[in-house]
């Protein structure tokens, strides 16, 4: 791999895990009481767009999509088709990483008031919390898929690919609009992302595995 992407890799990794670590000591508690009293509530349904469609299932259907049309061109022996799935199992990883986090975790959603805010763990007043909603906050499932899906895009494809990490950051801010999430939550989130996003490009694009399935790039 050339110098610039682990440079770019670990200022991505650096800003992420600056982001987490300000999130948990300084800025959790007083961006999502800022956004309950009603900071940003005129952005309120485009953070909604945002959350809905960058979530999984549209991030899964866009990849199935953009397949289907190199198929359809007949572009499938290019490098496009290991781009693509790249950015799909990197989805998938990621969110099942950030899934497998929530089930220990137990943090308490900031739009929640009728349980104390905190980690509570998987247990919770004698009581298996790991799939109550309100208490997967952490990290955010959201910004894992979405950073994880144009990850390696980003690697492939500088221009188009920071496009791609405009729109995972659009949908991360979403989720703290909408106080789903706290800062901390959504940076993880996207770290989990990036290190997904580098192992799937580096074994699929870069040592381009899957041979028995995927062609050779055109490179």
């Amino acid at each position: 791999m050339s110098s610039a992407k682990w440079k770019w890799i670990v200022g991505f990794g650096l800003c992420f895990a600056a982001l987490t670590l300000a999130g948990l000591l300084w800025w959790d508690a007083p961006v999502a009481n800022a956004i309950r009293e009603g900071a940003g509530k005129n952005f309120k349904n485009t953070a909604r767009f945002f959350s809905r469609y960058g979530d999984f299932p549209y991030l899964l259907g866009a990849g199935i999509l953009a397949l289907g049309w190199i198929w359809w061109r007949g572009l499938w022996h290019r490098e496009w088709s290991r781009i693509i799935v790249a950015m799909i199992l990197s989805s998938v990883l990621a969110g099942l990483a950030s899934n497998v986090i929530k089930l220990g975790a137990g943090r308490v959603r900031p739009r929640v008031t009728s349980v104390e805010q905190g980690w509570h763990g998987p247990r919770h007043n004698g009581k298996w919390v790991s799939l109550d909603h309100d208490f997967q906050s952490f990290p955010s499932s959201h910004a894992a898929c979405a950073f994880g899906f144009f990850f390696p895009l980003f690697f492939s494809r500088r221009a188009a690919g920071l496009v791609g990490l405009v729109a995972a950051g659009l949908v991360s801010w979403s989720r703290i609009q909408l106080n789903a999430h706290h800062v901390s939550d959504i940076a993880t989130g996207a770290l989990i992302g990036l290190l997904a996003g580098w192992l799937v490009w580096h074994w699929i694009v870069k040592q381009e595995s899957l041979s028995r399935w995927l062609p050779a790039s055109s490179r």
